[in-house]
């Protein structure tokens, strides 16, 4: 069993995340109206530096343990693409789980929240093949 390279974890990480954090933003823009619309209804932060660089962190983490998976996993399922399909549905799966938190609290109404966890899932999965990509043991 090979050793994980974990500076190219971290750096194909940072990749991912800027991938995934460009095709969020443009979903979320595109098709993101109807969660737009209910974050001030339930006082949501307003948009700050501070909130941004908040998430940002979110999304490098998110990124890097993305990778992580994806090379802790590449012995088993063999480097490419089929084995960073399998992380990036992996990833969908554990952000979706937290944005479906955000509708049984019913801080934003389900009907705003299924349309952007549809198309992060197309998302997660090319943010996962371009870091895969990158990555080599």
């Amino acid at each position: 069993m090979s050793k994980i390279n974990w500076m190219r974890v971290l750096v194909s990480g940072l990749v991912t995340c800027v991938v995934w954090s460009f095709l969020s933003a443009v979903s979320t823009y595109a098709i993101g109206q109807d969660f737009a619309a209910a974050a001030p209804s339930v006082n949501l932060m307003k948009p700050s530096a501070g909130l941004f660089f908040f998430l940002l962190s979110l999304n490098i983490i998110a990124g890097i343990w993305a990778m992580w998976l994806y090379a802790a996993i590449r012995p088993r399922y063999g480097p490419g693409p089929r084995t960073a399909v399998v992380t990036g549905v992996a990833w969908w799966i554990v952000v979706s789980l937290a944005d479906a938190t955000w509708g049984s609290f019913q801080f934003v109404p389900i009907k705003a929240l299924v349309p952007l966890m549809a198309v992060s899932l197309p998302e997660t999965v090319v943010a996962t093949l371009v870091g895969a990509w990158l990555y080599k043991e």
